[in-house]
């Protein structure tokens, strides 16, 4: 399970796409679930 910005309920560790739960798995999901997983992680590396 991962929540809104891509990140797993381990610390500093994101997922996208087909490790994530989301409902589709068609590419375009993927990549922009791939972007909100990136955003997420750079925003995790800024704070800490």
């Amino acid at each position: 399970m991962v929540d809104g910005h891509g990140s797993t309920s381990l610390p500093g560790v994101f997922a996208a796409g087909d490790c994530t739960n989301s409902a589709f798995k068609q590419i375009i999901i993927a990549m922009g679930s791939g972007a909100t997983a990136a955003l997420g992680a750079f925003d995790h590396l800024i704070r800490n």
